[in-house]
């Protein structure tokens, strides 16, 4: 399975990437990373944050509502009740968010202790 990431580049730039979570190749044990500790959270419709990069990587989980994701190249994505994706812009210009829709969005936000490399 393949989570979309955002990440940044050598210039601050931040845009989206994919994040392979399937078993090594050729083991039958689970991938797993170090958690820091985990959150929930609820936003309103219309709720914005404005572009900032994360302290540490972080793994949201949509529980309810919509999200858009905006990175500084341009690029926005949508994602909603269901859909899990990672955090991983450290440094740079980072990235927006706007909660979309008519229903309150709720949010599992994991802080891992690593990156999960990505590939653009």
């Amino acid at each position: 399975m393949k989570l979309a990431s955002v990440n940044v580049d050598d210039k601050g730039e931040s845009y989206f990437g994919e994040v392979e979570t399937a078993n090594p190749a050729g083991s039958n044990k689970e991938r797993e990373m170090d958690v820091a500790y985990w959150q929930v959270w609820v936003t309103q419709p219309g709720h914005f944050a404005d572009f900032k990069p994360v302290e540490e990587p972080k793994v949201l989980a949509l529980m309810s509502g919509k999200l858009e994701i905006t990175v500084s190249t341009g690029e926005k994505r949508y994602f909603s009740r269901g859909d899990t994706f990672l955090l991983q812009d450290l440094k740079g210009k980072g990235h927006a968010l706007r909660t979309i829709g008519i229903e309150p969005c709720q949010v599992m936000l994991v802080t891992m202790k690593s990156v999960m490399t990505a590939t653009a």
